[in-house]
């Protein structure tokens, strides 16, 4: 895909953030269990947040080439979980408050986020329901001027540090997709409470928890949009959220060629370096071609997002083959480091051990097959 030069500086710039300030502290934050808030506030200062929104809230009125790069680059940083926090704050929790936010939403929540001044959650997944959206349980049910919020929501990136949330919920009982709405809910509402952090396999510097609403009150002024288009907003937003997660991977995948290219010109076996071995020159081939073809895909639909085209079962289908692709490359990049590719003070293990996120969050891949056959008249 054709960059520019401003694309080019742009890139140089979250590139050298990348590797001045969050690869030396990534093993100090995945120990901890958490990004520091300090991490979200300096993205702000540099203008990484919220690029392709608009400027009179603090964005950069860019096109999404920009928003691509930033995770791409994010993605290089060598803890999946610190980049995936700030991949939520841009490209996941605020796309639908940025397009069909009120104006009072946008200035009191949107231009913060944008600052790194607050923190964000996107609270849709459920104890009962992941995958499963137009089957949530959590009930917004009208009070007057207010809102009622009950109900649980589980799995939430940034959920023991984020300021709002922005949460799907059924305002119409019994209309399935249709009678669902999106709100912006202050975390400290009365009636939100946050679960200790999850204990999970991977994502470690990433603070995931669960979020229970009990009698939650919001006034109307914090509902995105029009009541009962909640589920539209939200596979909208999916779309962008997706294309997201795949940059993300992306850079992980080529920060680990990268990391084992290096390994095996360094590593000698039975005489010579690895890399002199026609199995691990084989490896390294097949890896850099599968990388290739995925980063290809991707730029298709960068353009398209560019475009305004609608690019579900582009996204679907690139989300499906990504992460699927970076199982087998991971695993091979493991395999070349040996032993030292099983300690998490490599990258590739951690890498590795983070890798399986993309075929489950977001979407699933089965998920994105169900989408690619019904686009396809396949139902």
């Amino acid at each position: 895909m054709p960059f520019t030069d401003e694309h080019k500086m742009f890139k140089k710039s979250v590139s050298s953030f990348v590797e001045k300030e969050l690869r030396p502290h990534v093993e100090e934050w995945e120990a901890q269990g958490f990004t520091p808030r300090s991490v979200w506030k300096r993205c702000g200062e540099l203008g990484f947040l919220g690029v392709t929104y608009s400027s009179d809230y603090g964005g950069a009125n860019a096109d999404h080439s920009y928003s691509y790069i930033l995770n791409l680059e994010l993605g290089k940083c060598g803890s999946p979980g610190v980049a995936l926090g700030l991949s939520v704050q841009c490209d996941m929790a605020t796309p639908a408050l940025a397009k069909h936010g009120n104006e009072f939403l946008k200035k009191t929540y949107l231009a913060p986020a944008i600052k790194g001044d607050m923190i964000c959650s996107i609270a849709v997944t459920e104890p009962g329901h992941g995958s499963d959206v137009a089957a949530i349980d959590t009930k917004a049910v009208k009070d007057g001027d207010d809102y009622v919020i009950n109900g649980r929501k589980m799995f939430i990136t940034n959920g023991t540090q984020s300021d709002f949330l922005t949460v799907l919920a059924r305002t119409t009982p019994g209309t399935g997709y249709q009678g669902m709405s999106l709100f912006i809910v202050p975390s400290k509402t009365p009636g939100v409470s946050t679960g200790k952090r999850l204990k999970k396999t991977c994502f470690p510097s990433s603070d995931t928890a669960e979020i229970i609403l009990d009698n939650v009150r919001i006034s109307k002024d914090h509902l995105i949009g029009h009541e009962g288009k909640g589920f539209i907003y939200q596979m909208e937003q999916f779309q962008f959220e997706r294309l997201a997660a795949v940059a993300l991977a992306i850079g992980g995948l080529k920060r680990c060629y990268d990391l084992t290219k290096k390994y095996i010109f360094e590593r000698q076996a039975f005489g010579q370096p690895l890399y002199k071995h026609q199995v691990t020159r084989h490896k390294m081939a097949q890896m850099l071609s599968e990388i290739t073809m995925i980063e290809t895909m991707s730029f298709k639909c960068v353009q398209m997002a560019n475009h305004g085209v609608d690019f579900t079962k582009d996204v679907s289908m690139l989300k499906l083959i990504t992460a699927q692709t970076q199982q087998r490359v991971m695993e091979e990049c493991v395999q070349l480091h040996g032993g030292y590719g099983l300690m998490t003070e490599y990258e590739v293990a951690r890498y590795f051990r983070d890798g399986k996120l993309l075929g489950i969050g977001g979407g699933s891949n089965e998920i994105m097959k169900e989408i690619i056959c019904k686009m396809e008249g396949m139902e």
